[in-house]
């Protein structure tokens, strides 16, 4: 099943040696930050599916199609979902927290990024079940290595989320 982000958001990001492809749901309100993000993740291009959404009502809707495959034995959950919210109607916690709300969706790893010039309520955020609160760095190429970092240890070293 496709996920119901819209034309063009639902991009495969290819690489010849890598053997399992992995979703990453990846929620940007910032059209900076969503780019940024897209660009990071493609330049290490390790043959994900990248779902990009730019407003919680959308990921959400994307969500329950998904978890409702899920119950009928198709799975198209993704495996990981990256928040860099700057929205004035939700904030970061709130989508960590109704995700974590949702039991099909609890355990999938959730990464919240932010700029310095906002202050994330850090321990709230881990309390809700961040898996990680990430700083975006001002240069790109920080971005870049951080992204490769996040992605060896997520599809690489643990376990992938999936139900």
């Amino acid at each position: 099943m496709n996920m119901p982000v819209g034309p063009g958001n639902d991009r495969r990001m290819e690489s010849p040696g890598y053997k399992k492809s992995f979703r990453i749901a990846l929620l940007a309100s910032s059209d900076d930050e969503r780019e940024e993000l897209t660009d990071a993740l493609q330049v290490n291009s390790m043959g994900h599916d990248l779902l990009i959404f730019e407003d919680p009502d959308q990921l959400f809707e994307a969500l329950d199609a998904a978890c409702t495959d899920h119950v009928s034995g198709r799975s198209s959950l993704p495996n990981l979902l990256m928040i860099a919210l700057d929205d004035g109607k939700w904030s970061n916690a709130d989508i960590l927290a109704r995700v974590k709300q949702t039991p099909t969706l609890k355990a999938m790893p959730v990464i919240v990024f932010y700029r310095h010039s906002t202050s994330p309520n850090t321990p709230e955020l881990y309390r809700l079940g961040a898996a990680s609160v990430i700083h975006m760095p001002l240069r790109f190429e920080g971005l870049v290595q951080i992204v490769q970092v996040m992605e060896d240890y997520w599809f690489k070293v643990a376990s992938p989320f999936s139900v």
